[in-house]
């Protein structure tokens, strides 16, 4: 597999740690907002606004890349484990949806919806549940 395996893997394994920073992040930053004042919102919209861009990209990233490596590590050492990798490609698909969700309601939230800056923590929690088991289903789904 050589070089182009290992420099998608590099961009794979960054593209998770960035991840993993807005989906920590994000549900931080929302546990804030329900008790935050008025002249301290604008920061943590920013903040959180900040996370979920990394996110963006970063969930980008492991959409491009992941099918490249699963196809060249498939052409050169067998299938990885289907059930796991099908379960991954199922979590990476909620993760999504919740992301773009959680995107859709941060603006409602910022726009002054009470009830969508209480739902911020919850999607937050969900995104990163989703994003440990994606890392999970993905290191049983590939032989190393």
């Amino acid at each position: 597999m050589g070089v182009t395996y290992a420099l998608l893997f590099w961009i794979h394994m960054t593209s998770l740690a960035a991840g993993g920073v807005a989906a920590f992040g994000i549900p931080i930053v929302g546990s804030r907002m329900p008790g935050a004042t008025p002249e301290t919102r604008p920061a943590l919209f920013h903040l959180a606004e900040t996370f979920s861009n990394v996110g963006r990209v970063a969930i980008a990233l492991l959409i491009i890349t992941g099918p490249i490596m699963y196809w060249l590590a498939w052409s050169n050492g067998g299938p990885p484990n289907m059930t796991a990798f099908i379960a991954k490609m199922v979590f990476v698909v909620l993760l999504l949806i919740t992301v773009i969700y959680a995107g859709i309601n941060a603006k409602r939230a910022q726009g002054g919806d009470m009830a969508a800056v209480k739902r911020s923590p919850m999607l937050g929690m969900t995104a990163a549940v989703l994003f440990v088991l994606v890392i999970l289903s993905a290191a049983l789904a590939f032989k190393f």
